[in-house]
């Protein structure tokens, strides 16, 4: 799970970066809500953890420009020392899905954290390690690593399926191409967007990926992909 930081506090946030990161996801620090919504601009993460007072633009501002902006409902937690009743009930009257009081216990906001992935779908859970996954015609099976189409068999190498199982956990959301190589080929790869760039072409021809079919994968300028469903209506168009 790739998760954005926001905490001006270098100590604090190198040790809940330390806890994050010893539980097998990648964490970015931003020290302003500035450097966090230039981030956000061109890239893409599955959970926001932000303390409140913060150089530049506030926890808040940030919450408030991911609501009205980012296409999707990314899970937002706030880390901060203000604990009255009025702050907590405003925080998350505008946006937030959970609030912790510093100082920070990790058993706690790893579970938080965890409890809020699994209830958006970006985390895998021991259910759906041994279930399948349905979208439509497709059906991704996660004990075998494979898909099918209408219970056709579709042949995929073993990073076009991890791609293929990515974007469909993402399905209608923008991702930017370095949390797709992140992802699926590792943060520690040297890979070139122009290798995302092909996966996509094949597994779109291989998938029928294709707006006839009620189903599109759009290029994002200056971002990354979109995988969504369409309806009949605006199919017929394309």
């Amino acid at each position: 799970m790739r998760i954005a930081l926001l905490e001006d506090d270098e100590h604090i946030a190198n040790l809940i970066s330390l806890w994050i990161e010893e539980e097998g996801h990648h964490c970015t620090i931003f020290p302003d809500g500035r450097k966090m919504l230039n981030a956000l601009k061109a890239g893409s993460f599955d959970l926001l953890l932000l303390d409140w007072m913060v150089p530049e633009i506030d926890g808040e501002g940030v919450l408030l420009w991911v609501r009205e902006n980012l296409n999707w409902r990314i899970p937002i937690v706030f880390l901060t020392m203000r604990d009255n009743e009025e702050d907590i009930v405003k925080i998350l009257g505008l946006g937030a899905d959970d609030y912790i009081t510093k100082p920070i216990r990790q058993k706690e906001m790893l579970a938080r954290i965890t409890a809020l992935a699994r209830r958006a779908n970006v985390l895998d859970t021991e259910k759906s390690a041994s279930a399948e996954l349905k979208y439509g015609p497709y059906t991704i099976h996660l004990k075998t690593n494979t898909v099918s189409r209408n219970d056709d068999a579709i042949k995929l190498t073993k990073k076009e399926f991890e791609l293929v199982l990515f974007l469909f956990r993402n399905l209608g959301r923008i991702v930017s191409r370095g949390h797709m190589l992140e992802s699926v080929w590792g943060h520690s790869q040297d890979i070139n967007t122009r290798t995302a760039d092909t996966h996509i072409s094949r597994i779109r021809n291989k998938l029928g990926l294709l707006p006839e079919n009620g189903w599109r994968i759009s290029a994002i300028y200056h971002h990354g992909y979109r995988l969504e469903q369409i309806d009949g209506d605006e199919a017929v168009t394309h």
